[in-house]
């Protein structure tokens, strides 16, 4: 009786490790957007999203050179990254 317990709770382990393990790949970043873009039009692009998105954004200040922009959302989150050094824009999403 408790060898098949056992054996019960192994099967069902190994058939509930593949959702697990897809829903953490789920919650992966994805970009939306990667395009070359100034690095003061990028903060513009930041301010914007921000008034449309009626959020106030984290910001990261890495340097001058970069700035990350985080967007607390109800199902996850918008970032956008502006990179003076490569000259361009990243809108990314990161669902909960």
């Amino acid at each position: 009786m408790i060898s098949k317990q056992i054996k019960f709770s192994q099967t069902a382990s190994i058939c509930f490790l593949p959702f697990f393990v897809m829903s953490h790949v789920a919650a992966e970043e994805k970009i939306i957007q990667q395009e070359e873009i100034s690095f003061e039009k990028c903060l513009e692009v930041i301010t914007i999203s921000g008034n449309k998105l009626s959020i106030a954004p984290i910001i990261e200040d890495f340097s001058d050179q970069k700035r990350v922009a985080l967007f607390t959302l109800t199902d996850g989150t918008l970032t956008i990254s502006c990179d003076k050094v490569k000259g361009n824009i990243t809108v990314s999403t990161n669902t909960n």
